[in-house]
């Protein structure tokens, strides 16, 4: 089963990452995907994690979309 992961934050060299259930897990940075960066969904698959650019992609887009029409009100 393949975990996925929102990166929420970083602190110091450290990735807050926010799980399905909505609690947090941290993570070195230096496993994390190279080019990583907060709101990127990650997976980890076979112990490596692995950004998954279309989840992302997606995700970014509806929040942008909700963004322009909260201030388009």
């Amino acid at each position: 089963m393949n975990m996925r992961l929102i990166i929420d934050r970083f602190e110091s060299d450290t990735a807050v990452c926010e799980t399905e259930d909505l609690s947090h897990i941290y993570i070195q940075r230096g496993l994390l995907p190279e080019g990583a960066r907060e709101g990127d969904v990650i997976e980890q698959v076979n112990g490596q994690y692995k950004k998954d650019i279309k989840t992302t992609d997606e995700r970014r887009s509806r929040i942008s979309e909700k963004l322009k029409h909260l201030i388009e009100e």
